[in-house]
């Protein structure tokens, strides 16, 4: 599956990219949101510390039709995701299995929307 990280930070950079490309994903990882997006399965991204991005969010869900993980330190966007019905994890405590966990589930879909179309 090939997954879009919007991510500023440089050591979460580098643990989403090694944790997605053991479990067999291609990543491509963005310190900030690019004017569009390339062909991808999925979008993880910090929408930022007063959800300032979130309108990136659902963009990407309404326009691109691309699922979207949110990655976040804020209850802020915590709770703006729960209003909007997109997956949200805190980065602390971080908790890989269950980061994986997430991933796996869209890759599953997208699986079944290739067997089916």
């Amino acid at each position: 599956m090939r997954i879009a990280v919007i991510e500023n930070e440089l050591s979460i950079q580098d643990m989403l990219r090694y944790a997605l490309e053991l479990e067999g994903h291609r990543v491509d990882i963005y310190a900030c949101i690019p004017d569009q997006f390339l062909t991808c399965d999925l979008v993880i991204i910090e929408p930022g510390e007063y959800g300032q991005h979130f309108q990136v969010v659902l963009h990407c869900i309404e326009y691109y039709r691309v699922p979207v993980v949110i990655l976040t330190f804020y209850d802020w966007n915590i709770i703006m995701a729960q209003e909007y019905g997109v997956p949200a994890l805190r980065k602390l405590p971080f908790r890989l299995s269950l980061f994986l966990k997430y991933v796996n589930m869209f890759q599953d879909s997208t699986v079944s929307r290739l067997k089916v179309g």
